[in-house]
């Protein structure tokens, strides 16, 4: 009833208006027309970007502006009905906006299709947007037709099991745990034939407190079946006072490692190591003094060194920041001291930053201290590695993919783990046995560059690899 009256008052209104105002009268009912399909437009946009994240943004800034036009439209409307002098410029407003509401959707099909996102329809989508009524009708078709299509749903979250593990073993190795600068050290990949022969080099060479050291640590490192010979090989180097070899003994009675665990024996190797210049054995002199409950010392040493420029020293003063050992915890000043020694260079130090940020995204209690580790300026790969864990918590599989996938492209030491995250969240939110398939070769792709990657290849279905 009340739509009738309303039409009457437009007819009776527009009849008397001269042939100037016909052009007015006719944008009007093509508002109408438009609002219609606008409306149409909206809902089928909202449910779209509800079942991708691929260029989400773009659904949400069409759906926006069309619902500015469907605004604007219910204000000419009212300033028509009541004959306001401004209504012929609002009537132009209102189709304008809306229009370029269908435009912007037609922008958001485009880049559903440049992302495979069932690209035919998604195309068809666009193109027919430019004619609002048949592009908000295909726009429809689109949002069931995606309902339950693996292409449109490109990675949409379906449960990070195999992402989540990945995370988990990465902070279990990065934990906040003391560390030197010995730990750089990484054993060279050799073929069976080059470690043959370098065994046979080192052999003849270990006739001085230096050959018997490289011997030793090639044994351990190659043929570890034989670490028995290399202990004994560096017993013989650290009586004749060979440093590296007192500091690496140090470190294998600190940790039980190939020996039984003897502090008080560590502590005098190092100390022996330290006074013949080795600066990472000072640096465990604190450590132990830490593990021997007297954390009070090991900090005494970390500033020292820390304040003469040993930004292993400042990483373990963090650590001891992070979780309160000889000083009252304050996670604020122990994550300002890690960001310090990204920016100088120190890995470990970006590893536990992103240790830290992986620890919480699967809580929401800890969503305030995700923020706190994420809030923050970075740069380079390290800042596409955290901008794709913010994704991941916000369970947008495929931006986070993408993410990840940039970071591979990148290159450098982020690689590996890249690798093993895009692999796991194809594992865990892709649809087709192709998908899944596609996931492991990319966690088999990380091996080498990353242990996770093994692990979590492990546990992959033998149908997936």
């Amino acid at each position: 009833m009340v739509f009738n009256e309303t039409a009457n008052t437009i007819t009776a209104f527009t009849s008397a208006k001269t042939g100037a105002t016909t052009a007015v009268d006719t944008v009007f009912y093509i508002n109408l027309v438009l609002a219609f399909f606008a409306l149409m437009c909206v809902t089928a946009l909202i449910i779209l970007t509800r079942k991708t994240s691929r260029a989400s943004d773009a659904g949400l800034t069409a759906a926006g502006v069309l619902i500015i036009g469907l605004i604007a439209y219910v204000v000419q409307l009212i300033m028509y009905v009541y004959v306001n002098e401004y209504a012929s410029y609002l009537v132009y407003a209102a189709c304008s906006i809306q229009y370029a509401g269908f435009v912007t959707a037609a922008v958001y099909f485009f880049m559903l299709a440049a992302g495979n996102v069932r690209k035919a329809l998604s195309i068809a989508a666009g193109a027919t947007c430019f004619v609002p009524p048949v592009g908000a009708i295909i726009a429809v078709i689109s949002s069931f037709a995606f309902r339950n299509d693996t292409r449109a749903q490109e990675l949409v979250y379906d449960g990070y099991a195999y992402t989540y593990a990945a995370l988990g073993a990465f902070c279990a190795k990065h934990g906040a745990k003391f560390i030197d600068g010995a730990e750089n050290d990484r054993a060279e990949n050799l073929s069976d034939k080059d470690i043959a022969a370098l065994l046979k080099r080192l052999k003849k060479l270990a006739v001085t407190p230096e050959g018997k050291y490289e011997y030793a640590v090639a044994i351990a490192r190659y043929l570890p079946q034989n670490i028995a010979d290399a202990v004994s090989l560096l017993g013989k180097a650290a009586n004749a006072d060979y440093v590296p070899a007192l500091f690496n003994l140090g470190y294998m009675f600190e940790t039980g490692t190939y020996v039984k665990q003897n502090v008080k024996q560590a502590r005098d190797y190092y100390a022996r190591a330290a006074a013949g210049g080795d600066a990472d054995a000072a640096l465990r002199l604190g450590i132990v003094a830490v593990k021997e409950g007297k954390p009070d010392d090991g900090i005494r040493l970390f500033e020292s060194r820390a304040d003469g420029g040993d930004l292993f020293a400042k990483y373990d003063l963090a650590v001891c920041y992070e979780l309160g050992i000889g000083v009252e915890k304050d996670f604020e000043r122990a994550f300002d001291l890690y960001a310090e020694l990204m920016r100088d260079g120190v890995f470990e130090a970006e590893e536990r930053i992103f240790a830290m940020a992986a620890d919480g995204i699967n809580s929401a209690q800890n969503g305030e201290f995700f923020r706190n580790v994420t809030d923050r300026n970075y740069d380079g790969t390290f800042a596409v590695m955290i901008h794709g864990l913010i994704e991941l918590k916000k369970r947008h599989a495929q931006d986070a993919a993408d993410l990840f996938l940039q970071a591979v492209k990148l290159r450098g030491r982020w690689e590996g783990f890249a690798r093993c995250l895009v692999g796991t969240l194809y594992l865990d939110s892709g649809k087709l046995t192709a998908d899944k398939r596609n996931g492991a070769a990319y966690v088999r792709s990380a091996f080498g560059m990353t242990g996770i990657a093994n692990e979590i290849y492990q546990t992959i279905p033998k149908k997936f690899i």
